[in-house]
Order: structure tokens, then sequence, then C-alpha cells
């Protein structure tokens, strides 16, 4: 190794060194409360889908070639692609109150669904422990590994130190007989070598800084989703939620009858 790639291998080593430590996570609600977008208003719910067809641009094979040489014989093929509009069949389905679309937690809120209810109350709590936990989390990550975190840039240091003193050194007495070329390319690929275990050390080190980091993110950013409740917001189970909910609205009495006889004239 010579002096020029010694010290090439040390500026980059001690490069690994800039990324900075991962900033902590936004400041979370002291109390979190989820809106729903939609209120009851005595209409029944419905569920209603269909299909529908949609079209996309695809790359397709659209024939092959045939090579021949100049004597008309066959020595090779190549295949022919081409775009072609190819038609695809969808389904959607919606949940509507009279015929006005609502979202489906809006639905089943209005429906008061146990099963609903109950799992949204857990997510709820779950999702306030985030918040709360979200700071103290990313701290002891940071904590965790701020001695690995050290004792890489130690390492690293030395490593790079040595060998890129030594690669200074080397290049300035090149030509000086005293100083063996063999002994100073070994210390110096043998400080590159402790040098890369440092930045090997520092780097897990910070990828686990990130990891933690990303984790109370998440937490501190966490909120309510109809994916949270994968049971109840099926197109079947909204089926059987506003079926439910139908057969318990009151219908309004309907108006009395006209009184339809003429009044005698007294």
């Amino acid at each position: 190794m010579n002096a020029r790639a010694s010290l090439m291998v040390v500026g980059l080593g001690f490069a690994a060194f800039g990324c900075a430590i991962p900033k902590p996570p936004p400041t979370a609600p002291d109390e979190y409360e989820y809106k729903f977008e939609h209120k009851k208003t005595g209409e029944p719910l419905s569920v209603e889908g269909e299909s529908f067809t949609y079209t996309t641009t695809e790359r397709v094979e659209l024939g092959e070639e045939q090579i021949r040489d100049a004597q008309g014989r066959l020595v090779g093929s190549s295949r022919i692609y081409g775009n072609q509009q190819v038609a695809h069949r969808g389904y959607q389905w919606g949940v509507y109150q009279g015929r006005q679309p609502i979202d489906v937690l809006s639905a089943l809120h209005i429906a008061r669904d146990r099963a609903f209810e109950d799992a949204f109350e857990e997510r709820i709590v779950e999702i306030r422990e985030n918040h709360a936990n979200s700071m103290s989390v990313y701290e002891k990550g940071i904590k965790e590994n701020a001695g690995k975190r050290s004792t890489g840039m130690i390492v690293a240091g030395v490593g790079y130190g040595i060998a890129g003193g030594w690669a200074i050194a080397a290049a300035v007495t090149k030509d000086d007989p005293l100083i063996p070329t063999a002994g100073s390319t070994a210390i110096i690929i043998g400080g590159v070598i402790v040098g890369a275990i440092g930045t090997w050390i520092y780097s897990a080190a910070l990828g686990g800084m990130r990891r933690e980091a990303d984790k109370a993110t998440r937490m501190a950013n966490d909120k309510i989703s109809p994916s949270d409740f994968p049971k109840q917001t099926t197109e079947s189970y909204l089926h059987d939620v506003a079926r439910e909910y139908n057969r318990g609205l009151v219908a309004e009495p309907p108006p009395p009858p006209k009184d339809t006889k003429k009044k005698k004239k007294k």
C-alpha cells in the first residue's frame, strides 16, 4: 500500500465520524383525542360495492424477429416488445349514512358497535402510552449506545492516526535506506485494520441509536387508523353492523289522515 492510498483510506475512515446523533422525536400531545369525521343523523347505514374496469399500460412481448445472414440462413432471433393497454377488473365498496358517504370508523361509532368500541378504547390507551414514553425510549437508546460509540471513535482514531502518521513518514522518507519499506507498510496496514474495527463499532452504535430514535418517532406520531381494526373494517362486518343498527332505528309515525268529510253549514 503506497502512501497516497494509505492517506485516502485514513481520510475515508475519519469521514465516517461525520454522522451526527439522531434528532429527538417530535413533541407528542399530552392527551390524545380522536375526532370522528361524521356524526349520527338518524338515517340508516348501508354498505354498497361495485365492480369497475380500469386499464394500465404494460410492456409486453409482441412477437419474434428472425435474424438471417447474407446467405439467408437463420442465425438467431430477437424478441419484439411494445406498449399495450391491458384491462383489469377492480372492486370497491363504501359505507353510507342515507346517501352521504362516510368513513368506516364513523360508521362503527355511529352504530355503537361493542367490539369496535372496546378495541378503540384499548388503542387510545396504547397511543397515549406511546406518546408519554417516546422521549424516554429515545433517551435510553442514546444512552445505551453512547459508550460503544465513544469506544469506536477512540479505537478508530488510534488506528487511523497510526496509519496516517506512518503514511506521511513513509512518503517523506521513501528514499531513506534506514527505514524499511516493508515494515512501514505492515504498520500502516495494521493501523488501517484497527481503524476499520473502530469504525465498525462506531457505526453499529450509531445504527442502534437510529433504530431507537426511529422507534421513538413512530411512538410520538402514533394515531388512530382504520388499519388498527382489521376485523371490524371489512365489508362483510360492516354489512352486519349496518343491518343491526338499522333494526334499532325508530320509524317516524305516519302523518294522521286528513279529514275529507265536508262540514255541514249551520
